[in-house]
């Protein structure tokens, strides 16, 4: 039971962490960890040509700052419709930015192992990421966002996230895609 509370605590699954941030994180700062991700991404995938033809680039950005909100309001009105909760929107949407803590670590490994051609460690992380880590880290903050339990809050986040990987997926599926 221990290694897997330390494994919760690693991967900031726990509450403790959740709880600290729900306190003391503001919405700058999911604002920072989403776009940041994204951002390495597009750099990764566009490289220099990004920043003399900014159109692709900035349609990534756009499409994970939209996929981001869409997914915390989508969580946010399901929780409304079915449950009356009084949480408010920006709440969940600020620890649904939390939640982007996997795409950004994601990113920045991309950009690491891509120096060094190493393409295995960045598809596993990423497939890791997207299929178990994101999932977990939005399911907690869902329940911290409405005071749910587990089964609640997977019930939640389940429509609005496959929606995201639909909306969202296709630009990191081509992301992971153009390092082989």
């Amino acid at each position: 039971m221990a290694a897997v509370t330390a494994v919760g605590r690693w991967l900031r699954l726990d509450e403790a962490s959740w709880s600290r941030y729900a306190r003391l994180g503001t919405i700058w700062n999911a604002v920072v960890i989403t776009l940041g991700a994204y951002a390495l991404l597009a750099f990764d995938r566009f490289g220099l040509q990004g920043v003399t033809a900014p159109r692709a680039p900035v349609r990534m950005l756009l499409t994970g700052f939209y996929g981001w909100v869409g997914l915390g309001l989508g969580i946010w009105l399901m929780a409304r419709v079915k449950l009356g909760t009084s949480a408010s929107p920006a709440t969940v949407i600020r620890l649904v930015g939390r939640a982007h803590i996997p795409l950004l670590l994601v990113a920045l490994t991309i950009q690491v192992l891509a120096v060094f051609r190493v393409f295995v460690p960045a598809l596993w992380l990423a497939s890791f990421s997207i299929g178990v880590w994101i999932p977990a880290m939005l399911l907690a903050a869902t329940r911290k966002a409405l005071t749910v339990d587990a089964r609640t809050a997977a019930l939640m986040a389940i429509g609005p996230y496959l929606l995201w990987v639909l909306i969202v997926g296709r630009y990191l599926e081509l992301q992971v895609g153009h390092l082989l």
